[in-house]
């Protein structure tokens, strides 16, 4: 499917690289590597119409004060306090936030991936358990139409399978809810002992399971798992990123890989928000850059890292 430039309209919101973002210098070998300012070019260049995308974010929250996220926060839910407090525990989901869509050309920090982005904190608190796990689930499920939610990302795993956090993962899924989900951080390949939730994505068709490789090369991260159920990989290591104190840390492993494609996600469904999950997952994982290597550079893996500009292309002419 793709789409011929379409006229402006209400929604439309041009992207250019980042011209004045202090802080995208230090961005821009990972984000070059994977052609996000091509896709960013050819967004602008097409002038297609484009809608804002609704992500929701399970973690421990987010700074809603940050400056380079202002704008870019919707209200989200804290399933442990049963209330909307999602400010931010421990910084990680900030950091997860800033990856995805901090604000771009706005003079300050950095450019998140995605422009047209509402993040919705969905806070687990300190303790990420079945419980609440499943409960940010059913709460993404249960307020998908309401709210308009499109992707979940959920940046943690285990080699424990949870029924109950499982089932409530079949029924978004069915939902067609894009889940976003990261490998692990072991450094080994863990098609045996496997890693969850991230083993269902051959299960689960709105699944997507995401490994991280170093800024540049085509290699994987000395911290990145990987198996044969690993769809798709993105740059891990120091990644510039949103603190929880309104600094800029830098942040690595496969939780911001699986940041980076919740953005390009994020973009495909700005522009036909029509997609299915498996629309979306089938044209990452189609336009991969080929030719990944393992972590010692010896094996080269079945999937390949996340090309940005050729997802765009398969969508605008």
């Amino acid at each position: 499917m793709a789409i011929k430039s379409a006229k402006e309209s209400p929604s439309y919101a041009g992207t250019p690289p980042p011209s004045n973002d202090p802080l995208y210098s230090e961005q821009a070998p990972y984000m070059e590597a994977i052609n996000l300012p091509g896709a960013w070019r050819r967004l602008t260049s097409t002038r297609v119409g484009r809608h804002r995308v609704i992500v929701a974010v399970v973690d421990t929250g987010v700074k809603k004060d940050h400056p380079d996220l202002v704008g870019n926060l919707v209200e989200g839910y804290n399933v442990v306090m049963r209330n909307s407090s999602t400010d931010d525990q421990t910084g990680h989901g900030t950091s997860m936030a800033g990856i995805l869509g901090a604000k771009i050309n706005n003079s300050i920090g950095l450019a998140g991936v995605m422009d047209l982005v509402s993040i919705m904190p969905i806070s687990v608190g300190r303790d990420f358990t079945e419980q609440t796990e499943s409960l940010a689930v059913d709460y993404a499920i249960r307020n998908q139409k309401g709210k308009g939610i499109k992707i979940l990302i959920m940046p943690f795993s285990g080699e424990v399978e949870r029924p109950l956090f499982i089932k409530k993962l079949r029924e978004a899924d069915k939902a067609g809810i894009l889940m976003i989900v990261s490998a692990g951080n072991t450094g080994s390949n863990t098609t045996i002992n496997k890693r969850f939730p991230c083993a269902l994505t051959t299960e689960l068709n709105g699944m997507i399971c995401v490994a991280a490789t170093e800024q540049v090369k085509m290699r994987l991260s000395e911290l990145s798992s990987f198996a044969n159920y690993v769809d798709i990989a993105a740059p891990g290591v120091n990644i510039v990123t949103t603190g929880r104190d309104k600094t800029y840390p830098k942040f690595g492993g496969t939780c911001p890989a699986a940041s980076i494609i919740a953005g390009v996600a994020a973009i495909l469904y700005s522009i036909a928000p029509g997609l299915s999950s498996r629309d979306v997952k089938n044209i990452l994982k189609d336009t991969a850059k080929k030719g990944l290597e393992d972590n010692t550079g010896k094996v080269t893996l079945p999937f390949g890292r996340v090309d940005a500009d050729a997802a765009v292309a398969r969508l605008i002419l």
